[in-house]
Order: C-alpha cells, then sequence, then structure tokens
C-alpha cells in the first residue's frame, strides 16, 4: 500500500511541478510578441486490477501543448500583409502627393505665370521689356519642370533602395524560417511539440506577410513550405531560396526583383508580388510614380511642341518668320509629302525605346510622336509573336495588334506614336520597351535669348484697294493653325520658301456681282485679269472668314462689284502687330491633350486628381485594414494569449495540488513507519 501511495504522491508531485513550471513560462511571456500559452495535458495511467477492484495508479502528463488556432494566425498574417501594404503604400503617395499638388510651388502656377507673360506681349507686343519679360518666365517655368522632375527621379532612386533593402529582408526571414524549421524536424522525433519554435515560426510567417503575401503549405515533418507570388516557393522545409534586384530586362534603370533557384535566375512580374511592403513599392512605382513623371514630361512636351508650332507662324521684330521658341530632341523627318520643297521638320524623339536584353533576335526599333493629342501617359511593350507585333499599353493592358509588314513599313499606333523596326531579324519571344516621354525635361530648353525673336506678328497683312467703293470691313488674316501631326509643315507649303522665309506669295481678292449676290475670285497678284484665278468665283458672306492655302480672314460689310482685297505678306517690322502674340497666349485654354479634350493644365490637373485619389483611398483602406488587422490579432488572442489572472489562479491551483501531492507522500511515509514499528 505505502509504496503505490507514494507513487501516486510523487506522480502528483511532478504534474503540479510541472504545471507550475508551465504557468511560470507562461507569465514570463505575456508580452513576447506571438506567443501562444501552453497548459498541460494530463491523464490517468491504466490503473491496477487488484481483489477489490481496479486501482489507480496516480497522474501522467501526457505533454504540454500550446492553445493555437491555425485559422485565427492565418487571418492575423494575411491581415498583416494587407496593413503593410496600404501603410507603405499611403507614406509614399502622401510624399508625391505633395509634390505634384503644390498649389504656390507647383508647375500649374509656373504655366500660368507664363502664358500671363506672353499675354502681356499680346498687350504691348512692341516693348522690350515685356519680351525681355516672357523669357524670363519661360525659363523659370522650365526651371519648375526640371525641379519637379528631379524630385521625383530622387523618389525612384530611393525607391530602388527600398525595393533591395526590402529583398534583403525577405530573404533574412526565409532563412530564418528554414533554420527553425529544421530545429523543429529535429524535435519532432522526440514525439513531442517544439511549441517555442512552432511560435517563433508563426511569427517570423507573420513578418515575411509584413514584406510581402506569403502562403505556407504543412509537411508531414512538422515543417512547412512558404510561396509566394504565383507560387514560387521561398523556403521548402530546410532549405530557403535566395532572391536579389537586377536591372529590368526592359529597362536598365528599372529595378526587379529576381528569382534564383539555383538553377535559373528569373526576373518575376511586378504584379506577381502583392501585399506587404514589396507589393506597395511595386504598386506605387507603376501606379502613382510612373504616371506622375510621364504626365509632368508629357505636359512638357505638348505644350513645347504646340507652342514652338505656333511662334513658326508668326513673325519677330526683325521681320523673319518665328523660329523654335523651345529646343528639344527632335528626329529629322524628310519631305513630306515628297512633292513638297524640304522642310526638315522635326517631330519630338521618343525619349527611349529599348531592345530586351533577352531578346534573341538581332532587330531594334525606331520612332518618333507623331500626333501630340493622342499621346498619353503610359509606357508600352512591343512584343513579337512570329506573326504580328502586339502593342500593350501597360497602364491599361489595352493592346494593338501590327502586322509584320506594316511594322517594318513604319506604323503609326492609335496613341500618337510612329514606330519602325530598323533591319535586323526580330525572332518570336523579342520584346521591346517604349517610353514615350522618358527624359524630356531634361532636354528641353529655351531656343531663343533674343527677345526681339520672339513671333508676336502675324505673317501676312491683308490691305484693301484705295478705290473700293462698298462699306467692306477687313479683319488681319490669320495663319491657320497646324494640325496635330508633328510630321505636317508647320505652315502651309505657299507661305514658305525655307524654313527662314516669310510668305513668298501674294493673293488679291475681287469681288463681283450684284448687291445680294456677290461673289470673290482670287488671284495671284502678279497675275490679275484677264489672267486665270487660283480660285474660281465663291459665294460671299458679310461676316464669314475666307481661307484659302494656309491664312484665314473675316470679311465683313458689303463690298461693290470690283472692290479688291491684297493678301500679302507682313513686311513691317518693329510694328504694334500682336495677331500671332494672342495665339501664342490662347494655347492655354485650348483643348489639344487627351484626344483635344484637355488643355495643358487640365490634363497634368487629371494627373494631381488620380494621384490625390489613390493617396485618399489609400489613406481609407490603410485605416480599414489596421482595424481588421486589430480585430485579427484580438481573435487570436482570445483563444492563444496569456490572462495573468488565469495564470494567477492556475499558479495557486497548481500549488495547492503541489502541497496536496507532498501531503500525500508525507503521510505515506508516516503510514510505512507505523508498519515497520509494528514488526519490532
Amino acid at each position: 500500500m505505502g509504496s503505490s501511495v507514494f507513487g501516486i504522491g510523487v506522480s502528483g508531485l511532478n504534474a503540479a511541478n510541472l504545471g507550475l513550471t508551465t504557468t511560470g513560462h507562461n507569465i514570463a511571456n505575456v508580452n513576447t510578441d506571438g506567443y501562444s500559452r501552453q497548459n498541460l495535458r494530463q491523464s490517468a495511467p491504466y490503473p491496477l486490477l487488484g481483489g477489490s477492484g481496479f486501482v489507480g495508479m496516480g497522474v501522467r502528463v501526457d505533454t504540454i501543448a500550446r492553445v493555437y488556432d491555425q485559422f485565427l494566425t492565418r487571418n492575423v498574417q494575411q491581415a498583416q500583409t494587407q496593413a503593410s501594404f496600404y501603410d507603405t503604400y499611403l507614406s509614399h503617395l502622401s510624399e508625391i502627393d505633395n509634390i505634384v499638388a503644390d498649389p504656390d510651388a507647383g508647375v500649374s502656377p509656373a504655366l500660368q505665370d507664363f502664358f500671363s507673360s506672353v499675354q502681356n506681349v499680346a498687350t504691348n507686343p512692341s516693348n522690350l521689356p515685356s519680351r525681355q519679360q516672357m523669357l524670363a518666365s519661360a525659363q523659370t517655368m522650365l526651371s519648375r519642370y526640371q525641379v519637379f522632375e528631379q524630385r521625383l527621379q530622387e523618389q525612384r532612386n530611393s525607391l530602388n533602395g527600398e525595393i533591395t533593402n526590402t529583398v534583403n529582408s525577405i530573404n533574412a526571414l526565409a532563412k530564418n524560417i528554414a533554420e527553425v524549421n529544421n530545429q523543429i524536424a529535429l524535435t519532432n522525433g522526440a514525439g513531442q511539440p517544439a511549441n517555442d519554435l512552432l511560435d517563433k515560426r508563426d511569427q517570423l510567417v507573420r513578418d515575411m506577410n509584413k514584406l510581402v503575401k506569403a502562403t505556407t503549405l504543412n509537411n508531414s515533418d512538422g515543417t512547412i513550405n512558404v510561396f509566394i507570388g504565383s507560387g514560387q516557393s521561398l523556403v521548402l522545409g530546410g532549405r530557403s531560396v535566395t532572391m536579389t534586384t537586377a536591372p529590368s530586362p526592359a529597362d536598365p534603370e528599372r529595378l526587379a526583383v529576381v528569382y534564383d533557384d539555383g538553377n535559373n535566375q528569373v526576373a518575376l512580374p511586378d504584379s506577381l508580388l502583392t501585399g506587404g511592403e514589396l507589393g506597395a513599392l511595386l504598386d506605387y512605382r507603376n501606379k502613382a510614380l510612373d504616371l506622375a513623371q510621364n504626365s509632368l514630361n508629357r505636359m512638357a512636351l505638348v505644350m513645347a511642341q504646340t507652342f514652338n508650332d505656333q511662334h513658326q507662324a508668326g513673325m519677330d521684330l526683325y521681320g523673319n518668320r518665328g523660329g523654335d521658341f523651345w529646343d528639344y530632341g527632335s528626329v529629322t523627318i524628310p519631305s513630306i509629302p515628297p512633292t513638297v520643297p524640304p522642310t526638315n521638320v522635326t517631330p519630338p524623339a521618343i525619349g527611349r525605346i529599348g531592345s530586351n536584353t533577352n531578346n534573341t533576335g538581332t532587330a531594334t526599333m525606331s520612332g518618333y510622336i507623331a500626333d501630340v493629342s493622342q499621346l498619353t501617359t503610359s509606357d508600352y511593350e512591343v512584343l513579337y509573336d512570329g506573326t504580328n507585333y502586339v502593342l500593350t499599353r501597360l497602364s491599361d493592358n489595352a493592346k494593338e495588334v501590327i502586322p509584320a509588314g506594316n511594322m517594318e513599313a513604319g506604323v503609326n499606333t492609335q496613341d500618337g506614336l510612329f514606330l519602325q523596326i530598323t533591319p535586323g531579324l526580330a525572332l518570336p519571344g523579342d520584346r521591346f520597351m517604349v517610353q514615350p516621354t522618358k527624359g524630356f525635361i531634361n532636354s528641353l530648353r529655351v531656343g531663343i535669348s533674343d527677345p526681339r525673336e520672339i513671333a508676336a506678328a502675324g505673317l501676312v497683312n491683308a490691305t484693301p484697294d484705295k478705290n473700293n467703293t462698298g462699306t467692306i470691313k477687313v479683319f488681319q488674316p490669320e495663319v491657320d493653325p497646324r494640325t496635330n501631326s508633328t510630321t505636317d509643315t508647320p505652315i502651309h507649303p505657299d507661305l514658305l520658301t525655307d524654313l527662314n522665309s516669310v510668305p513668298k506669295l501674294s493673293y488679291t481678292l475681287i469681288f463681283n456681282g450684284t448687291p445680294g449676290a456677290i461673289t470673290y475670285e482670287i488671284y495671284d497678284s502678279a497675275n490679275l485679269p484677264p489672267a486665270a484665278p487660283v480660285q474660281a468665283a465663291q459665294p460671299y458672306t458679310a461676316g464669314a472668314k475666307i481661307s484659302f492655302h494656309g491664312w484665314s480672314m473675316k470679311v465683313d460689310g458689303q463690298p461693290a462689284a470690283g472692290d479688291k482685297i491684297t493678301v500679302s505678306p507682313n513686311t513691317a517690322t518693329g510694328n504694334a502687330d500682336n495677331r500671332n502674340a494672342l495665339a501664342l497666349a490662347s494655347l492655354q485654354t485650348t483643348r489639344i491633350m487627351d484626344g483635344q479634350n484637355a488643355t495643358y493644365q487640365e490634363a497634368y490637373g487629371r494627373m494631381v486628381a488620380t494621384i490625390g485619389t489613390q493617396t485618399n483611398e489609400a489613406d481609407i483602406m490603410a485605416k480599414a485594414q489596421g482595424t481588421v488587422l486589430s480585430q485579427a490579432e484580438q481573435s487570436r488572442d482570445s483563444v492563444s494569449a496569456v490572462n495573468l489572472d488565469e495564470e494567477a489562479a492556475n499558479l495557486l491551483r497548481y500549488q495547492q495540488a503541489y502541497q496536496a501531492a507532498s501531503k500525500v507522500i508525507q503521510i505515506a511515509q508516516q503510514a510505512f513507519q507505523e508498519i515497520i514499528n509494528i514488526g519490532r
């Protein structure tokens, strides 16, 4: 009897001691991240059969188990990856939002100031200080463009460093998880769970989800596999796979995340790396930083190109036709069409066209901006599939299929680009990156320094004949605006002899008929009747515009038969003519961009609004995901966290059990001693 009571007492003493140890361990880790409280799992050993029935053999501690719910833990990990994503996304969006939307030091105020100076020249076109102020405002606006471009480029350079650091942190966590996996596999051989190691691994997986969305798969030996992207393994049991960063095959200035499984190195598409800080950095680059930088460069490009077009349609104080007000990267196009004398048309060059470093063919691609009104803020990828070229607009993945023959001959795309495959062999799978506006601001310069070279005057004048007898009223003609095609001649060919000339032809309008049925014919001024007209009789309507060979003129009143108007080159210099200055000023409110649906500032404002909307949405989502994460943590903690009140009660319970087991041993000892005494 004594022996069995001793055994029972000792088993109770040991169980109570383990209970006290486990409770103390829980209390010590009350503030440990990811710790799951532990408790004893006890059972009664198989009883001993005696003459009076089955006799109990005390207590046995089967295991020390952690209180754990894998689904609640997984919910925390999933909530963590979304919360980290939006926190990181918001912090970076806020930085860029502050840059592009600055109401005082932004691009829009500088653009407004520049066009105000253009308006001042239109008000007083012969005033040299006004002209000098226009050049100074142009330089100020250019400096603003350059400062903003530099700040955005600094953001991009900093982003590259953040991406690299994040990938390095992911590698370190993957290595740690693999090491813990090895330790768990070893301890599992003892038949008992390695609770603290399991908690440590869960916390490492959660930390991994802070950086990138990761999923796990349990293995039979207690280890886990960790996957990212579309199933790329980052941890396989006790082995980890390394990722790194390297220049993108499509764009060397852009870092790509490279997956290295030991046999191959593959650049992972940004779309696969979702969630966490890394996903936020890549999304920010693709959806916000690219948009802001491309929008800024596009605005500068379209403004410079269209301003130059209009400036060339005017005359400066020296009596010369206007040249380029802005200088920038351009390409020379042969005479278009071939029958037109050479005009050296120079459309804007595409910022960058790069061959993918993985291409196996030898073909290259070239091109230029063909239509500024259709130009978007997106970059493009061109893929040769063996039959056709597929042009993908990366901002929305819209595709345009271009037959190979068309691409080889050169083709105008839907978004205003001219692209051409240059000599060389393209092989299936070859890709090309097209970045239409990349680096434009860095190439932009104010093209003139002499204020007298600002072409504020009109190129042609209209002069009524002094012998007219009607009540005709003539408004000075305007040069017809150039089309949005950058390969069209700046003004009508008949107004040119070469790039530096004033209009070469003079025309005379002669009116005929009777009141109510007046017509007009247009003659070459050097070949008046009886020579044939260069334009046959047209009905005259008071107040309507008369257009011919690149100029348009409003004529009002009632001309008499025989009345004449001569339209000829403007030969006056240093005069108060402001027609072209007014046309230049009107560009600010002309809808040129986005398919002729937006002004410069409206197009830029759409980008600012998009960034602002993204920032606001990210702010809302960051708060929402923070709440989701908090709730997930509370749900997990309600099951697994240490409750000090509960542990205090456990201390008392195990203490009393320990004391009681000690008392059992003491009584058994006394009883055994009494038996010994009886035998003496």
